[in-house]
């Protein structure tokens, strides 16, 4: 267990520091925190295989909400829980919060404390391990989708071909009704269909009523932050692409953003032909995935009982990762 790192958080400095000195000669990096608040900074900041902490840290037990906090910013790292008194409740709430083990604080138990710790660290090896193996499955599993993708698309070409052109809702949201004259006549001959509204409450209402394929606003909108309201709709309705603009000029940058998420930025924003391109570059990507969903459509028709064991599959090792 050499160079393994282990936290240690107990409020009473002489079993603090005997037990850093303790575990210190075992091989292990210690790192000892005196309060909750400063383990929750290590523990932000830097990831431990295990962690002692005590029951009785700051208040009597307040451990618990340290474990509490530790579990669900590192489900893997190991957590003992120390107590200096027999305290049922306590060992019950810890062990409904996932702690490997409670051990009481008594020198007769240091080597039960070091033995808990060692078999933390091992099960978190063994897991890191078996992950990267995991991950090389999904890798293929995702591999081979792709493969069955494409040969789908050549196989099932012509039911794309049949299929008739996308046309998508485009929602056009800015305060300024210059600018949305502006980008008039450069949308005109586009095969979208254009909405437009002047403000962000009102782009809300809409997209509460009817749906919307690509959202783009300004970012600076009368009432709201267009950045909200993109992704306010994106949080009811995850396929909706957005893309948000600051001050055309030289300064000014156009974010895209998927999921909630900024996607990708481009910059200098200073004329509005680049804001409609943008929007092309959308559009063709919503074409190219409504094709891909005809060609799994199709696929699935014909084989169902195979796509559902292979996402079984996948979501097993899904799992097995995270876990």
């Amino acid at each position: 267990m050499a160079g393994e790192e282990l936290l240690i958080v107990d409020s009473v400095d002489r079993d603090r520091e005997g037990l850093r000195r303790f575990f210190d000669q075992k091989g292990f990096v210690c790192t000892a925190a005196r309060t909750g608040p400063e383990a929750r900074d290590y523990v932000t900041n830097k990831f431990f295989p295990a962690a002692l902490i005590d029951l009785d840290v700051d208040t009597p037990s307040a451990g618990l909400e340290l474990v509490r906090f530790v579990r669900e910013r590192s489900r893997q790292t190991a957590v003992i829980l120390l107590t200096s008194r027999r305290s049922f409740e306590g060992a019950v709430a810890a062990m409904r919060l996932g702690v490997q083990d409670v051990i009481v604080k008594a020198p007769d138990q240091v080597e039960h404390m070091r033995a808990a710790v060692e078999t933390g660290v091992a099960r978190y090896k063994a897991r890191d391990e078996g992950g990267e193996l995991h991950r090389d499955v999904r890798t293929v599993l995702n591999d081979s989708f792709k493969v069955i993708l494409e040969l789908a698309r050549r196989t099932y070409a012509d039911v794309s071909m049949a299929a008739p052109p996308m046309r998508p809702k485009v929602l056009f949201v800015d305060g300024d009704g210059d600018f949305l004259n502006a980008l008039a006549p450069l949308v005109t001959k586009e095969s979208w269909e254009i909405l437009a509204d002047n403000s962000g409450g009102a782009a809300l209402d809409r997209g509460s009523r009817e749906r919307i394929d690509i959202i783009v606003a300004n970012a600076e909108l009368p009432d709201l932050r267009g950045s909200m309201v993109i992704k306010t709709l994106q949080a009811e309705r995850s396929e909706l692409l957005g893309l948000l603009y600051h001050r055309m000029g030289a300064e000014g940058h156009i974010d895209r953003i998927e999921r909630g998420q900024v996607d990708g930025v481009i910059r200098p924003f200073d004329k509005p032909e680049q804001l409609v391109n943008a929007v092309k570059k959308l559009t063709g990507e919503l074409a190219t995935k409504a094709q891909e969903r005809r060609l799994i459509q199709a696929f699935r028709a014909e084989h169902t009982d195979y796509l559902r064991r292979f996402a079984k599959v996948k979501a097993q090792i899904d799992n097995l990762i995270e876990d």
